[in-house]
């Protein structure tokens, strides 16, 4: 498997069998929209235009808007739906080649209840916004990180390039998590590369 990133909450997630994106974000934001082939594109939130813009995303992609669960091209997604204030937002639980992604897209707040946690399973990799304002903060995401304690945790959603949006950078994020981070172009992982202890933070470049 292989996990790269666009920025905002938009990821590439590559399987042996199908190519997943996630979230690909619109021109108002200030960067360049994703694009690419993709087998299935997951939206968290379809009625928000800057998360939503699929224009650039080609193929005969299956869709996945609402929660529920779906299984696609050896690919099985669970879509759990987060109240945020006035609003949801689905978070998404990703399963393929062994490997458990939960991507918690642009959410502000973190609010599974502790049985519900535990119905999740265990978490190989944690995709997660940290930026504050609209999302979460660096510090509530660090202490979402140690309820979930994933083997991997990948920040989303941080200031970068010419992003219009008020967000903090991703090194308040890394600082709160203890300052040791990898810096890489794309992750490349099979299941075997997740049996050490701990959580490992990694950073990733974004596409261009």
């Amino acid at each position: 498997m292989q996990i790269q990133y666009f920025g905002l909450s938009s990821f590439k997630i590559s399987t042996k069998e199908a190519v997943v994106i996630t979230d690909p974000f619109h021109k108002d934001s200030g960067l360049t929209p994703p694009r690419g082939a993709a087998d299935i594109l997951i939206l968290s939130q379809k009625n928000k235009s800057l998360y939503s813009a699929i224009s650039g995303i080609s193929g005969e992609h299956f869709d996945i808007t609402d929660p529920g669960e779906y299984d696609v091209k050896g690919v099985t997604v669970t879509g759990i739906p987060l109240k945020q204030e006035d609003k949801y937002v689905t978070i998404y639980l990703i399963e393929s080649e062994e490997i458990r992604i939960l991507n918690l897209s642009h959410i502000k707040e973190f609010n599974l209840k502790e049985d519900e946690l535990e119905e999740l399973g265990d978490i190989d990799i944690l995709i997660l916004p940290v930026g504050g304002n609209t999302v979460m903060s660096a510090s509530t995401a660090s202490k979402v990180v140690n309820e979930i304690e994933p083997k991997i945790v990948i920040p989303s959603h941080y200031k970068m390039g010419d992003l219009i949006l008020d967000l903090d950078s991703v090194e308040k994020f890394v600082k709160e998590m203890g300052g040791k981070k990898e810096e890489m172009d794309k992750l490349t992982v099979k299941k075997k590369d997740l049996q050490e202890e701990g959580t490992k933070l990694i950073v990733l470049e974004p596409l261009r």
